[in-house]
Protein backbone atom coordinates (compact mmCIF):
# COMPACT_ATOMS: atom_id res chain seq x y z
CA UNK A 1 0.00 0.00 0.00
CA UNK A 2 1.19 3.55 -0.99
CA UNK A 3 2.74 5.68 2.49
CA UNK A 4 0.53 8.60 1.12
CA UNK A 5 -2.82 7.20 -0.28
CA UNK A 6 -4.69 9.45 1.76
CA UNK A 7 -3.79 13.30 2.15
CA UNK A 8 -3.16 14.67 5.77
CA UNK A 9 -6.23 16.92 5.53
CA UNK A 10 -8.38 13.79 4.85
CA UNK A 11 -7.19 12.05 7.98
CA UNK A 12 -8.23 14.79 9.87
CA UNK A 13 -11.39 15.30 8.62
CA UNK A 14 -12.57 11.76 9.14
CA UNK A 15 -10.91 12.20 13.12
CA UNK A 16 -13.09 10.81 15.38
CA UNK A 17 -13.90 10.83 19.55
CA UNK A 18 -11.79 7.67 21.25
CA UNK A 19 -15.37 5.84 23.22
CA UNK A 20 -13.17 5.31 26.00
CA UNK A 21 -11.75 8.04 26.81
CA UNK A 22 -14.96 10.34 26.22
CA UNK A 23 -16.20 10.39 29.83
CA UNK A 24 -18.64 12.70 30.94
CA UNK A 25 -20.57 15.12 29.19
CA UNK A 26 -20.26 18.70 28.69
CA UNK A 27 -22.45 21.22 26.75
CA UNK A 28 -20.18 22.11 23.42
CA UNK A 29 -20.94 25.93 24.82
CA UNK A 30 -18.74 25.43 27.84
CA UNK A 31 -15.45 24.58 26.10
CA UNK A 32 -13.05 27.53 25.46
CA UNK A 33 -11.49 27.33 22.49
CA UNK A 34 -7.71 26.73 21.91
CA UNK A 35 -5.45 26.68 18.96
CA UNK A 36 -2.62 25.04 18.47
CA UNK A 37 0.56 24.66 15.99
CA UNK A 38 3.17 22.42 15.16
CA UNK A 39 6.38 23.21 13.60
CA UNK A 40 6.33 19.60 12.16
CA UNK A 41 4.39 16.88 11.36
CA UNK A 42 5.73 14.00 13.59
CA UNK A 43 5.26 11.67 16.00
CA UNK A 44 6.97 13.62 18.76
CA UNK A 45 5.09 16.76 17.97
CA UNK A 46 1.78 15.03 18.22
CA UNK A 47 0.69 15.22 21.81
CA UNK A 48 -1.78 18.42 21.29
CA UNK A 49 -3.68 16.53 18.15
CA UNK A 50 -3.50 12.88 19.81
CA UNK A 51 -5.00 14.17 23.47
CA UNK A 52 -7.74 16.28 21.02
CA UNK A 53 -8.61 13.40 19.15
CA UNK A 54 -8.71 11.05 22.33
CA UNK A 55 -11.19 13.29 24.31
CA UNK A 56 -8.45 14.33 26.81
CA UNK A 57 -8.74 17.90 26.10
CA UNK A 58 -12.52 17.71 25.62
CA UNK A 59 -13.28 16.19 28.92
CA UNK A 60 -11.10 19.36 30.52
CA UNK A 61 -13.74 21.92 28.54
CA UNK A 62 -11.08 22.51 26.21
CA UNK A 63 -11.49 22.33 22.59
CA UNK A 64 -8.08 21.97 21.47
CA UNK A 65 -7.41 23.21 17.57
CA UNK A 66 -4.57 21.79 15.58
CA UNK A 67 -5.19 25.36 12.74
CA UNK A 68 -1.57 25.24 11.84
CA UNK A 69 0.03 21.48 11.58
CA UNK A 70 3.60 21.37 10.18
CA UNK A 71 4.25 24.52 9.30
CA UNK A 72 8.15 25.42 10.34
CA UNK A 73 9.24 25.63 13.78
CA UNK A 74 10.09 29.64 13.18
CA UNK A 75 6.36 30.11 11.86
CA UNK A 76 5.02 28.35 14.52
CA UNK A 77 6.38 30.30 17.16
CA UNK A 78 5.96 33.38 15.45
CA UNK A 79 2.33 32.79 15.27
CA UNK A 80 2.28 32.20 19.44
CA UNK A 81 4.01 35.32 19.44
CA UNK A 82 1.44 37.23 17.06
CA UNK A 83 -1.55 35.64 18.18
CA UNK A 84 -2.51 33.29 16.01
CA UNK A 85 -2.40 30.43 18.40
CA UNK A 86 -2.31 30.09 22.36
CA UNK A 87 0.35 27.40 22.15
CA UNK A 88 3.32 25.54 20.13
CA UNK A 89 5.16 22.42 19.40
CA UNK A 90 8.34 23.62 17.93
CA UNK A 91 12.27 23.44 18.78
CA UNK A 92 14.42 25.54 21.19
CA UNK A 93 16.15 27.19 18.77
CA UNK A 94 13.28 29.56 17.53
CA UNK A 95 11.80 30.03 20.67
CA UNK A 96 15.53 31.47 22.03
CA UNK A 97 15.78 33.72 18.88
CA UNK A 98 12.22 35.29 19.53
CA UNK A 99 13.27 35.89 23.29
CA UNK A 100 16.63 37.59 21.69
CA UNK A 101 14.33 39.74 19.60
CA UNK A 102 12.61 41.10 22.81
CA UNK A 103 9.55 38.79 21.66
CA UNK A 104 7.16 37.19 24.06
CA UNK A 105 6.94 32.99 24.22
CA UNK A 106 8.03 30.73 26.50
CA UNK A 107 8.68 27.27 26.86
CA UNK A 108 6.35 25.36 29.09
CA UNK A 109 7.37 21.09 28.58
CA UNK A 110 9.42 19.15 26.40
CA UNK A 111 7.62 16.16 26.01
CA UNK A 112 10.41 14.20 24.62
CA UNK A 113 14.32 13.35 26.22
CA UNK A 114 16.81 14.23 23.17
CA UNK A 115 17.23 11.46 20.88
CA UNK A 116 18.02 10.34 17.27
CA UNK A 117 14.77 11.34 15.42
CA UNK A 118 15.74 12.61 11.88
CA UNK A 119 18.39 12.22 9.49
CA UNK A 120 19.97 13.21 5.78
CA UNK A 121 19.28 10.94 3.45
CA UNK A 122 20.89 10.85 0.33
CA UNK A 123 20.31 9.04 -2.85
CA UNK A 124 21.75 6.00 -3.58
CA UNK A 125 24.75 6.78 -5.61
CA UNK A 126 25.86 9.93 -2.57
CA UNK A 127 27.58 7.26 -0.27
CA UNK A 128 28.61 9.91 2.23
CA UNK A 129 27.66 13.82 2.97
CA UNK A 130 30.98 14.68 1.56
CA UNK A 131 29.74 13.85 -1.78
CA UNK A 132 26.67 16.38 -1.79
CA UNK A 133 28.75 19.56 -2.62
CA UNK A 134 26.73 21.64 -5.50
CA UNK A 135 23.94 18.98 -4.60
CA UNK A 136 20.10 20.43 -3.58
CA UNK A 137 18.91 19.23 -0.14
CA UNK A 138 15.87 19.41 0.87
CA UNK A 139 14.54 21.16 3.85
CA UNK A 140 11.83 21.98 6.36
CA UNK A 141 12.67 25.89 5.86
CA UNK A 142 15.65 28.54 6.11
CA UNK A 143 16.07 28.86 9.56
CA UNK A 144 14.32 26.35 11.56
CA UNK A 145 16.15 24.07 14.26
CA UNK A 146 15.85 21.16 12.31
CA UNK A 147 17.36 22.73 8.95
CA UNK A 148 19.89 24.93 10.54
CA UNK A 149 21.28 21.46 12.26
CA UNK A 150 21.27 19.69 8.86
CA UNK A 151 23.61 22.51 6.95
CA UNK A 152 25.71 22.41 10.70
CA UNK A 153 26.07 19.02 9.79
CA UNK A 154 26.37 18.67 5.97
CA UNK A 155 28.93 21.52 6.71
CA UNK A 156 31.16 19.93 8.92
CA UNK A 157 31.47 16.90 6.64
CA UNK A 158 32.88 19.60 4.55
CA UNK A 159 30.35 20.22 1.65
CA UNK A 160 28.53 22.82 0.55
CA UNK A 161 24.99 22.37 -0.98
CA UNK A 162 22.06 24.32 -2.29
CA UNK A 163 19.21 24.18 0.49
CA UNK A 164 15.42 23.79 -0.90
CA UNK A 165 12.66 24.53 1.57
CA UNK A 166 10.19 22.21 1.30
CA UNK A 167 7.58 23.32 4.56
CA UNK A 168 6.82 19.38 5.58
CA UNK A 169 8.40 15.48 5.20
CA UNK A 170 6.40 14.34 3.25
CA UNK A 171 7.08 16.85 0.83
CA UNK A 172 11.03 16.06 1.08
CA UNK A 173 10.31 12.35 0.72
CA UNK A 174 8.04 12.97 -2.64
CA UNK A 175 10.99 15.01 -4.16
CA UNK A 176 13.75 13.04 -2.84
CA UNK A 177 12.10 9.72 -4.61
CA UNK A 178 11.12 12.07 -8.00
CA UNK A 179 15.07 12.66 -8.16
CA UNK A 180 14.30 16.57 -7.90
CA UNK A 181 16.87 16.67 -5.27
CA UNK A 182 19.68 14.66 -4.30
CA UNK A 183 19.02 14.73 -0.24
CA UNK A 184 16.74 15.48 2.53
CA UNK A 185 15.81 15.48 6.33
CA UNK A 186 13.26 13.00 7.03
CA UNK A 187 12.30 11.71 10.26
CA UNK A 188 12.76 8.75 11.73
CA UNK A 189 9.40 7.82 10.99
CA UNK A 190 10.48 7.92 6.98
CA UNK A 191 14.30 6.66 7.33
CA UNK A 192 13.65 3.30 7.08
CA UNK A 193 10.94 2.96 4.85
CA UNK A 194 13.10 5.64 2.19
CA UNK A 195 16.28 2.90 3.02
CA UNK A 196 13.86 -0.21 1.99
CA UNK A 197 12.21 1.46 -0.78
CA UNK A 198 14.54 3.52 -2.77
CA UNK A 199 18.79 1.79 -1.11
CA UNK A 200 18.85 5.86 0.49
CA UNK A 201 21.71 6.09 2.70
CA UNK A 202 20.95 7.74 6.30
CA UNK A 203 23.23 10.05 8.57
CA UNK A 204 21.98 11.00 11.57
CA UNK A 205 21.08 14.72 12.41
CA UNK A 206 22.15 16.33 15.92
CA UNK A 207 19.83 18.93 16.81
CA UNK A 208 22.10 20.65 19.30
CA UNK A 209 21.50 18.66 21.93
CA UNK A 210 17.84 19.81 22.57
CA UNK A 211 14.34 18.54 22.41
CA UNK A 212 11.31 19.59 20.59
CA UNK A 213 9.33 21.59 23.21
CA UNK A 214 5.64 22.98 23.61
CA UNK A 215 5.17 26.30 24.43
CA UNK A 216 2.98 29.26 24.91
CA UNK A 217 3.33 32.81 25.92
CA UNK A 218 3.57 34.81 29.30
CA UNK A 219 1.10 37.20 28.11
CA UNK A 220 -1.50 34.53 28.57
CA UNK A 221 -0.12 32.29 31.49
CA UNK A 222 -0.53 36.19 33.27
CA UNK A 223 -4.00 36.22 32.46
CA UNK A 224 -5.45 33.03 32.24
CA UNK A 225 -3.22 30.83 34.55
CA UNK A 226 -5.98 28.20 34.97
CA UNK A 227 -6.42 27.52 31.26
CA UNK A 228 -2.92 27.21 31.10
CA UNK A 229 -2.59 24.84 34.11
CA UNK A 230 -5.55 22.76 32.58
CA UNK A 231 -4.03 22.31 29.30
CA UNK A 232 -0.63 21.28 31.17
CA UNK A 233 -3.10 18.84 32.81
CA UNK A 234 -4.53 17.65 29.70
CA UNK A 235 -0.82 17.45 27.69
CA UNK A 236 0.81 15.30 30.45
CA UNK A 237 -2.55 13.09 30.67
CA UNK A 238 -1.80 12.48 27.03
CA UNK A 239 2.00 11.37 27.30
CA UNK A 240 0.47 9.01 29.56
CA UNK A 241 -2.21 7.54 26.82
CA UNK A 242 0.66 7.20 24.51
CA UNK A 243 2.83 5.47 26.80
CA UNK A 244 0.32 3.11 28.06
CA UNK A 245 -2.66 2.70 25.77
CA UNK A 246 -1.09 1.59 22.29
CA UNK A 247 -4.64 0.17 21.46
CA UNK A 248 -5.93 3.85 21.47
CA UNK A 249 -2.59 5.67 20.38
CA UNK A 250 -1.40 3.94 17.15
CA UNK A 251 -4.37 3.83 15.22
CA UNK A 252 -4.90 7.12 16.17
CA UNK A 253 -0.88 8.10 14.77
CA UNK A 254 -1.73 5.99 11.89
CA UNK A 255 -3.98 8.58 10.84
CA UNK A 256 -1.53 11.69 11.90
CA UNK A 257 1.08 10.51 9.85
CA UNK A 258 -0.56 8.49 7.26
CA UNK A 259 1.08 5.41 7.82
CA UNK A 260 -1.47 2.43 6.49
CA UNK A 261 1.57 -0.17 7.56
CA UNK A 262 0.47 -1.45 11.09
CA UNK A 263 3.85 -3.00 11.30
CA UNK A 264 5.96 -0.35 10.83
CA UNK A 265 3.27 2.02 12.96
CA UNK A 266 4.00 -0.50 15.97
CA UNK A 267 8.02 -0.30 15.24
CA UNK A 268 7.26 3.48 15.06
CA UNK A 269 5.54 3.42 18.30
CA UNK A 270 7.84 1.34 20.33
CA UNK A 271 10.96 3.32 19.10
CA UNK A 272 8.91 6.61 20.83
CA UNK A 273 7.51 5.07 23.83
CA UNK A 274 10.71 5.64 25.86
CA UNK A 275 11.73 8.64 24.67
CA UNK A 276 8.41 10.43 25.90
CA UNK A 277 8.83 11.87 29.26
CA UNK A 278 6.42 10.62 32.20
CA UNK A 279 7.80 14.36 33.73
CA UNK A 280 7.78 16.54 30.81
CA UNK A 281 9.45 19.15 32.79
CA UNK A 282 11.68 21.94 30.20
CA UNK A 283 15.17 20.30 30.02
CA UNK A 284 17.52 22.27 28.17
CA UNK A 285 20.65 20.63 28.64
CA UNK A 286 21.75 21.77 25.11
CA UNK A 287 21.12 25.23 25.64
CA UNK A 288 24.89 25.95 25.20
CA UNK A 289 24.81 25.22 21.79
CA UNK A 290 22.18 27.15 20.76
CA UNK A 291 23.74 30.06 22.34
CA UNK A 292 27.17 29.25 19.85
CA UNK A 293 24.22 29.39 17.01
CA UNK A 294 22.89 32.59 18.05
CA UNK A 295 25.93 34.37 19.59
CA UNK A 296 27.70 36.25 15.90
CA UNK A 297 23.38 37.24 15.31
CA UNK A 298 22.65 38.15 19.00
CA UNK A 299 25.22 39.30 21.42
CA UNK A 300 23.05 38.69 24.22
CA UNK A 301 23.07 34.93 23.58
CA UNK A 302 26.06 34.44 25.69
CA UNK A 303 23.73 34.99 28.40
CA UNK A 304 21.05 33.55 27.95
CA UNK A 305 19.37 31.34 30.46
CA UNK A 306 17.32 28.71 31.28
CA UNK A 307 14.79 30.54 33.03
CA UNK A 308 14.77 33.52 30.16
CA UNK A 309 12.68 30.63 27.84
CA UNK A 310 11.65 28.00 30.33
CA UNK A 311 8.39 27.85 33.01
CA UNK A 312 8.80 24.97 34.26
CA UNK A 313 6.41 25.97 37.20
CA UNK A 314 3.25 24.52 35.74
CA UNK A 315 5.12 20.61 35.51
CA UNK A 316 6.72 21.44 38.86
CA UNK A 317 3.46 22.13 40.21
CA UNK A 318 1.98 18.58 38.61
CA UNK A 319 4.81 16.57 40.30
CA UNK A 320 4.61 18.47 43.77
CA UNK A 321 0.91 17.72 43.34
CA UNK A 322 0.78 14.27 42.85
CA UNK A 323 -1.40 14.74 39.94
CA UNK A 324 1.46 12.62 37.61
CA UNK A 325 2.05 9.78 39.96
CA UNK A 326 -1.72 9.15 40.35
CA UNK A 327 -1.77 8.66 36.72
CA UNK A 328 0.31 6.23 36.26
CA UNK A 329 -0.18 4.27 39.80
CA UNK A 330 -3.74 3.68 38.58
CA UNK A 331 -2.21 2.16 35.33
CA UNK A 332 -4.25 -1.00 33.74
Amino acid sequence: MSLFRRTFLQSLAGAAMVPALAGRSVSAETHRQVRVATGLLAMWQSTAWLGAEAGIFRNRQIDMRLTGVAIGGPQAADGVIRGEYEFAHTGVLPVAEEVLKGNDIVILATPTAEFPNQFVMTRREIAELSGLSGKRVGVLSETGQTSVATRIAIEKAGAIATYVPLTRFDRIYAALAAGEIEAGVLPVDLRFVGASRYGWNAFPVHEFGTPSIFASTRKLIASDRELVMNVMRGFVETIHLFKTRPDIAVPLLQRYLNIEDRKAADALYAYHVPVFQKVPRPNLGGLQNVRDVLAAKYPAAASLKDTDIADSSFIDELEREGFIDRLYSDRR
